[in-house]
């Protein structure tokens, strides 16, 4: 599976063709900012694992669904496969289709700038920056996991 193709197709699903987001959508790479996600399974929360399954992940992150990136305090980041959180999601990859949504009713024009307030998986922020520019787009959150740029750690 090829995730070009898979984001692609999540554009078809969650944006109209002549969208101006349809192209940032088909080149945004969701499933980069979803590696690990949790699943409400019989037992509770169950942590899923990107790249342990590559065809499970990229089905997963194309999908017009939202995903649960944190439950209660655990990120599942740094989650192991025997945890078992207990709570509500408190952070998630939103549904595609509510964040192109969102940015359409914002009518957005190009030289705008843009505050993305809850960063989250920063999926959002892609999809934006990707649109307009890396200096037109500032996340910020909360936690300060998910702000924390690689570089500075």
């Amino acid at each position: 599976m090829n995730w070009t193709t898979c984001a692609a197709a999540l554009a078809d699903v969650t944006t109209h063709r002549h969208s101006r987001w349809a192209p940032a959508v088909a080149a945004t790479p969701r499933h980069l900012f979803i590696p690990r996600w949790w699943k409400r399974g019989a037992d509770g929360w169950e942590l899923h694992d990107g790249p342990a399954n590559p065809d499970r992940w990229l089905a997963a992150a194309y999908r017009n669904t939202s995903l649960v990136t944190r439950v209660g305090p655990l990120h599942a980041d740094h989650a192991t496969s025997t945890d078992r959180p207990h709570g509500r999601p408190r952070s998630s990859a939103t549904l595609p289709s509510l964040v192109v949504g969102m940015f359409q009713h914002a009518r957005i024009d190009d030289g705008d700038q843009l505050l993305d307030v809850g960063t989250g998986s920063g999926y959002g922020a892609a999809l934006a920056a990707r649109r307009l520019s890396d200096e037109q787009v500032t996340s910020v959150d909360v936690d300060r996991y998910l702000t924390r740029s690689p570089v500075s750690g």
